[in-house]
């Protein structure tokens, strides 16, 4: 079941079926300041496209704590092993949009201001 994106105004993520997510505390915490900075919507495009790619590996997406600020290691698995994996980094002013420096030292290739799926 795929789960439906939410409406930009919402302020509750929809964690879709194939997700397992250890530390749901975490996962609150970045949900909150998600909202806070009006980027809910971008984490939850993430989020639903690693959904997409786990339904159409007939996989999970197991998710973890990232060093980077308000980020997630991702791994998607299937058939016993591992298909994908990476990370969600969000990105912003704090790391120049992905320039590649500290705290994130991920690299976008255009400037982002959100989350982006990173492999």
């Amino acid at each position: 079941m795929t789960a439906q994106p939410l409406h930009p105004d919402a302020s509750v993520l929809a964690l879709p079926g194939r997700f397992t997510v250890p530390d749901m505390e975490y996962l609150t915490e970045v949900q909150r300041f998600a909202a806070s900075v009006g980027k809910l919507e971008s984490l939850q495009r993430c989020l639903d496209r690693l959904q997409r790619i786990a339904e159409n590996l007939d996989g999970t997406v197991h998710m973890g704590r990232d060093f980077a600020p308000y980020s997630f290691l991702f791994g998607i698995e299937a058939g016993g092993r591992t298909r994908l994996n990476g990370g969600v980094i969000f990105h912003g002013s704090h790391d120049n949009g992905g320039d590649g420096s500290a705290p994130t030292y991920s690299v976008s290739l255009d400037p982002q201001d959100g989350w982006s799926i990173h492999t």
